[in-house]
């Protein structure tokens, strides 16, 4: 079904949709800002404007409508970094409805070191250090196989792909020139037969043997050039493909050699991607998608040609290039800042920040305000042929496996996700002008522009285009009009210093979004939080299922519930005509203050010759310390103070008085400290 919504049009647009009718639908993923605003705000225009009924096209948010792309390389990434494969599965509407055609998923093979639940910030690169060529069944902060299969095969729904990272360069490492001993119960051919590098110091980009046999850190390389390394390496890739992964991203794959380097040569690229290639193909399967990490350079003597045989790369040179170029509002490097030598847009994966300008040591992009990032996605995600990657923030207290913030709902990114579908197979322009840059997507018919306000000037007045026919535009951000007349454009770019303006004949999806989605702790009393909405003809919240509440846009609503220690929810429903999106959030209340910790029921097994000691931390993370306790039988009781977050226990040798990571037997798993303060030890796992 579908609504006749009324728009004001110019004759011009009203011709094409008449005319028009070799448009593909396969390629016009759209969405249409509230039809309600009208064009007040724009520069007088010699064409006059009409209010035309028009009936707008229901389309779903999927591949098969063309509102989401099928290839991978032609539309958007969303990075659900540390995000479990259940929290995916859950929020597949809203990606589809944000326009990302295709999600990357943390690496799922087992991990070292697995405690159970953590923040992302002392767990995350546990799963770069994998103990195995394989997919985890147990022991995962994401998830299992099973989990993963769910999510492949809900996915197909809406025709997004998922594409998985893989770790290949290296195994856990108990050292930098040693194997995790976990590693033998996985990998037993490749821990018995020694397949790594030894003493041949850090990885660098001074020469291809530094590059290519270097460690990375505190786990040794793999001798990729290994017959055993390469079938173990298929094998992964063949697990995945049976289990719907539709393609792959290899981390660090700068570090693995290709037939190209000379004495240090190896097939494993050809080998592996060829291989993994010819066994889907032989499911039917005949589309899989890789790209490479490949930061900075490629070294000395070597080019990003000899990874572009076999995939995608990413262009970190670039990216970072234009977000600087945001910062210091340099229009002319978002126009010149070229891709790398050789390699094509189509060949090139863009990103306005990656996991590791985020959280790796230098945490560069950490600082970076979310406009910053927005705006250099906006200016990423216009351009032709190339793919973008957003990565999703997490925050600082966020747990792996959770949603950390949902910036990638957010109209902007939504929005030039849509225009980026939209205009697959057109040209492109660049330009620079008076503190504007604008990117100009054309083709036999069609027509748009993206604009990033670099100043914050807001108001555009006969600022040059080159191919945008004569007309009145829609903005998909401000909800205005913006006027092309004699080859000049005019119009008010929103505050957030996106516009991105095109026209087209489809129904857009409603979308909301939440400043807390409750994942991350409790509140004493009352708390605040923020629903933003857009693209909605109607939108209501209720909370603790009272009477539905009628919002539009952005709303502040406070949550409480008159018992202590109460559960607290909030339902959210928007609608767009006849589509319709909700979701319950569940937050606690937690106005107890608790001054002990108590936990029964510890397991004899652990306190045998034992003693318990608990490693105390405040949100975030921070000022984490040791904390001893009284030990009654099973029931181990400490004090802990008003900032204190979470804790785990851990088991020292009796008589221990020092306490230090380097000395402990085991520790359980994380655990916040909220409710009563009593918990059961019975159900704590131990590592």
């Amino acid at each position: 079904m579908y609504k006749k919504i009324v728009l004001l049009l110019t004759f011009t647009f009203l011709l094409f949709l008449v005319v028009g009718c070799s448009v593909k639908t396969t390629e016009t993923p759209t969405t249409l800002a509230p039809t309600t605003v009208a064009p007040t705000t724009v520069a007088p225009t010699t064409q006059a404007l009409t209010t035309t009924p028009v009936e707008l096209l229901v389309q779903e948010p999927t591949v098969q409508s063309g509102y989401l792309t099928a290839e991978v390389q032609d539309g958007t990434i969303l990075h659900a970094w540390n995000w479990s494969m259940s929290e995916i599965e859950a929020h597949l509407e809203e990606i589809a409805i944000a326009g990302f055609s295709t999600v990357q998923i943390s690496p799922m093979q087992p991990q070292k070191d697995f405690f159970g639940i953590a923040t992302w910030g002392s767990a995350w690169w546990k799963l770069y250090q994998p103990l195995a060529f394989s997919i985890a069944t147990e022991n995962h902060s994401l998830g299992t196989k099973t989990d993963l299969v769910s999510l492949t095969q809900a996915a197909d729904a809406y025709g997004i792909k998922i594409i998985v990272d893989v770790v290949a360069n290296h195994l856990a490492g108990g050292d930098n020139t040693t194997l995790n001993s976990s590693v033998l119960a996985y990998e037993p051919q490749i821990y018995n037969q020694g397949l790594i590098r030894q003493d041949n110091g850090s990885a660098a980009d001074t020469s291809v043997f530094t590059v290519t046999r270097g460690s990375l850190g505190e786990f040794p390389d793999l001798m990729t050039e290994s017959s055993v390394v390469q079938e173990r390496v298929l094998s992964l890739l063949k697990e995945y493909v049976d289990a719907g992964v539709d393609g792959f991203r290899f981390d660090a794959a700068k570090h693995i050699e290709t037939p190209n380097d000379g004495s240090l040569a190896s097939n494993f690229w050809p080998y592996v991607i060829d291989g993994v290639k010819t066994y889907a193909e032989g499911k039917g399967i005949n589309n899989l998608y890789f790209y490479g990490e490949i930061l900075n350079t490629v070294g000395p003597n070597r080019s990003f040609t000899d990874y572009t045989t076999y995939m995608s790369v990413t262009a970190s040179n670039l990216s970072d290039a234009v977000r600087q170029a945001i910062i210091s509002k340099n229009g002319n490097t978002l126009v010149s800042a070229s891709y790398l030598s050789g390699v094509s847009a189509s060949e090139t994966v863009l990103w306005a920040e990656s996991h590791d300008t985020y959280a790796s040591d230098t945490n560069s992009t950490k600082s970076t305000p979310d406009s910053y990032i927005t705006k250099t996605y906006v200016v990423h995600a216009s351009r032709k042929d190339a793919t973008t990657l957003y990565f999703a923030r997490p925050q600082d207290n966020t747990f792996m496996g959770s949603i950390g913030s949902y910036t990638w709902q957010s109209k902007e990114v939504a929005e030039v996700n849509r225009f980026h579908n939209y205009f697959v197979g057109t040209e492109e322009y660049l330009s620079t002008t008076s503190g504007f840059f604008l990117n100009e997507r054309y083709g036999d018919d069609k027509a748009g522009v993206v604009i990033v306000d670099l100043n914050g000037t807001k108001a555009m007045k006969d600022i040059p285009v080159y191919n945008l026919p004569d007309g009145n535009y829609q903005d998909f951000i401000s909800g205005s009009v913006f006027t092309v007349s004699n080859g000049k454009i005019s119009g008010i770019v929103a505050a957030s210093g996106v516009a991105i303006i095109y026209n087209n004949p489809f129904e857009p999806k409603p979308t909301f979004y939440v400043s807390d989605d409750g994942s991350t702790g409790s509140f004493e009393t009352t708390k605040s939080i923020k629903i933003t909405s857009f693209n909605t003809t109607e939108a209501y919240y209720s909370i603790n299922g009272g009477a539905k509440v009628a919002f539009n846009g952005i709303v502040d609503v406070t949550l409480s519930h008159p018992d202590d220690n109460a559960t607290v929810t909030l339902d959210i429903e928007a609608w767009y005509g006849d589509y319709k999106v909700e979701r319950q959030f569940t937050y606690v209340k937690s106005n107890i203050v608790i001054t002990e910790v108590i936990v029964n029921n510890i397991p004899s097994a652990q306190l045998n010759g034992n003693i318990v000691v608990a490693w105390v931390w405040e949100e975030g993370g921070k000022n984490g310390r040791w904390v001893t306790g009284t030990l009654n039988g099973s029931t181990f009781t400490f004090s802990v103070e008003d900032l204190d977050y979470g804790f785990l226990l851990a088991t020292f040798t009796d008589g221990t008085t020092s306490f230090n990571w380097d000395d402990y037997i085991q520790q359980t798993q994380d655990f916040l400290i909220d409710g009563d303060g009593v918990y059961d030890g019975s159900t704590f796992s131990w590592f």
